[in-house]
């Protein structure tokens, strides 16, 4: 009698992939057609000053390649201090079908940033990062750049 091969099993499903983060200060989905429109997508946001409140803005996700039910939330991280200053409340998607094609419009509230520079947000599904997209913070009274590289 042959013996069978025991397959290793999975540590779990594997992520849903990110196709897209837009981070927009309105993000709008038309009821009847359900098209989305993202206005003023950002990458550097020119504040007063610091210590200060980032005005809310929305993550705009695109995801594909799911499977099932996903806990999807997106985290803030200030690079210079390498710490998390916001979560997002985890948000339940479902993917009916393998090729199905989830977006979601994630709120971010005012956001208390301590300094110019780097930051990251980070899209979790399940507790795990699947993508990441970065903005600058700057000072708008600044006429010289800043080297952010630190």
């Amino acid at each position: 009698m042959a013996k069978r091969k025991r397959r290793k099993k999975r540590a779990g499903k594997p992520p849903p992939k990110c196709k897209a983060i837009l981070l927009c200060e309105q993000t709008l989905v038309d009821e009847e057609t359900e098209r989305v429109t993202a206005s003023d997508i950002f990458n550097v946001l020119s504040l007063p000053g610091f210590p200060t409140n980032a005005p809310p803005f929305t993550v705009f996700v695109q995801l594909v390649d799911g499977i099932g039910r996903y806990k999807v939330e997106v985290q803030i991280q200030d690079l210079r201090e390498d710490r998390v200053i916001a979560t997002t409340p985890a948000v339940e998607v479902r993917f009916p079908q393998r090729l199905m094609i989830v977006m979601l419009i994630i709120p971010i509230p005012p956001l208390p940033l301590d300094h110019p520079g780097r930051y990251d947000v980070l899209v979790l599904a399940n507790d795990q990062e699947i993508d990441r997209q970065q903005f600058i913070a700057t000072n708008e009274d600044d006429d010289e750049e800043e080297d952010f590289e630190k």
